[in-house]
């Protein structure tokens, strides 16, 4: 599996605003577990690579 960027920037900031809905939803609810389902979301923010956008996309052959 190739770790190489594969998420627009269209992507990345939706990424960053499910995250932020995710922790204010656990706040507010008083789910603080929650909160902890954020972090997939923010590193697939912040690395820019989604392992299952690269999964689907099956084997790459150049």
């Amino acid at each position: 599996m190739k770790f190489e960027y594969n998420l627009s920037l269209a992507e990345v900031v939706l990424s960053y605003l499910l995250m932020m809905a995710v922790i204010v939803i656990g706040i507010f609810t008083g789910l603080n577990w929650l909160c902890f389902l954020a972090l997939p979301l923010f590193l697939r923010g912040l690395m820019g690579w989604c392992p299952l956008k690269t999964w689907l996309r099956g084997p790459v052959t150049h």
